[in-house]
């Protein structure tokens, strides 16, 4: 591969604000960037790449023989569950239809609001029977359309088939044969069942892991650990998906450019192009309108690849590539005002906030000269433990400063005064598929504090400074 092309790719990267970049060709990583604040080694949430690991389990059943075929009706492999509004189209939908999004179940996941059938499933005591007493709208099969609920039922079966939550069979069965050490999946509902819609963290490499497994048509180390089959399907992406896109088998593709991939929220990616026998990964933490498109990405990769042997040796090339990398670890400061005499009256005062959403009870700004710093005081509604706080370092210089890791993950933030009396705390858990800003506009004693994240959740919240 060029590495000058890897290098302009490194580097177009990183004006999108991504994580991370890997990318392995022949077995071989012959770019792996990390963005900074975030590192290497930090497991990432993967968002919805998680739909398509789910995907990889469910052809594991396949090839152990634990389920006889991707065609059973759904109905049948739950029949200890009482399902209401059972029709013909219900009774007609199949694992396959699941793993295609055609299950034609009636559904509404856009924006993650509160009144969608996503969100009300979470609300739901028991999430797998809230999907399957859902309404039917089409005919399984039909008609694409994206819904969680569809690999949630799946990872319900996991259960059903194996006896243990998604999490576990994975454990053994995928992430042990692979090598995988980086993996978190914590979200289990009360029935046991692991989240099989989102909620799997892992490392850029282990992510490649994955791709890898299909690169090379389900084998590892010699073995067949899923069906040869179930890749062939997801290359040919019979099933018509949004934005151009293909899909079979919880993963998206391009088949006229030869791609596959396991796609998540915010530029989450795991990319194969088996041609060219590469693959990448991709992991961020941006808006949906911000990320570096997957098409881009593999016309970028593509262009950059030059033979099927070993290039001559090109050392000025090979010193772009490794200046770019080099460069996306070091972070570049944002733009910082001056300091209004306003932080010197609020520095170490505590606001007491109003009840509010994201049940924050308290808020201060401690500012120093150096390791300035934050606290979050949040209710918990939990008898032995009425309150949970959060706490971390925060640079006034325009970069990220991180704090020692706790138990939730390792805090990054940064503030700046946007005038004389608002400040903007911008934070971040390395490897969370999101971040944080929290501005706050000061009035005497007063604070209006107003919340918004990449996820598109918005609050405004109002507190009194305390005595």
């Amino acid at each position: 591969m060029d590495s000058a092309g890897l290098a302009r790719l490194v580097e177009a990267v990183g004006d999108y604000r991504q994580d991370s970049l890997t990318i392995i060709r022949h077995g071989r990583i012959v770019a792996d960037a990390y963005y900074a604040p975030y590192v290497a080694g930090i497991s990432h949430d993967l968002r919805s790449v998680t739909k398509s690991v789910v995907s990889t389990l469910t052809a594991i059943e396949i090839q152990r023989g634990l389920l006889d075929s991707v065609d059973h009706p759904i109905l049948d492999l739950f029949a200890g569950k009482i399902v209401s509004n059972i029709d013909d189209n219900k009774r007609a939908m199949t694992v396959q239809s699941l793993l295609d999004m055609t299950s034609g179940i009636a559904w509404l996941e856009k924006a993650y609001t509160p009144d969608e059938t996503i969100m009300q499933m979470y609300r739901s005591p028991d999430h797998t029977a809230f999907v399957l007493n859902q309404p039917m709208s089409d005919a399984p099969g039909s008609k694409f359309y994206y819904n969680g609920g569809n690999p949630y039922v799946l990872s319900a079966l996991i259960n059903q088939k194996t006896g243990q939550s998604a999490f576990d069979f994975a454990k053994k069965e995928l992430f042990e044969p692979l090598g995988i050490t980086s993996a978190r999946w914590g979200n289990v509902d009360a029935q046991g069942v692991t989240d099989g819609e989102a909620g799997l963290y892992l490392s850029p490499h282990d992510m490649a892991r994955i791709g890898y497994l299909y690169l090379h048509d389900g084998q590892w180390d010699g073995k067949q650990v899923i069906p040869t089959s179930w890749i062939d399907k997801v290359k040919e992406g019979k099933v018509a998906a949004t934005f151009g896109f293909h899909y079979a088998n919880l993963w998206w593709s391009l088949p006229e450019k030869g791609a596959y991939m396991a796609r998540g929220r915010h530029s989450q990616l795991i990319l194969v192009l088996p041609k060219l026998d590469v693959v990448a990964t991709m992991t961020g933490v941006l808006r949906d309108d911000e990320y570096y498109s997957a098409t881009r990405l593999i016309n970028d990769i593509s262009g950059a690849v030059k033979s099927d042997s070993a290039l001559p040796p090109d050392p000025i090339a090979s010193a772009l590539l490794a200046t770019a990398v080099r460069q996306a670890a070091t972070e570049k400061p944002s733009a910082v005002p001056g300091v209004p005499e306003l932080a010197k009256e609020i520095s170490g005062k505590t606001f007491q906030l109003e009840d509010n959403e994201l049940h924050v009870k308290t808020f201060s700004l401690n500012f120093f000269d150096s390791d300035s710093s934050w606290v979050i005081t949040t209710s918990t509604d939990k008898p032995d433990r009425p309150t949970d706080r959060f706490t971390g370092m925060m640079g006034l210089d325009g970069i990220y400063r991180k704090s020692p890791p706790a138990p939730y993950g390792i805090n990054a933030a940064k503030g700046r005064w946007l005038g004389a009396h608002t400040f903007l705390l911008e934070r971040r858990i390395l490897g969370h598929g999101e971040t944080q800003s929290w501005t706050l506009a000061f009035d005497g004693r007063n604070v209006t504090v107003g919340f918004e994240n990449t996820d598109g959740a918005k609050a405004l919240l109002h507190g009194v400074m305390q005595d």
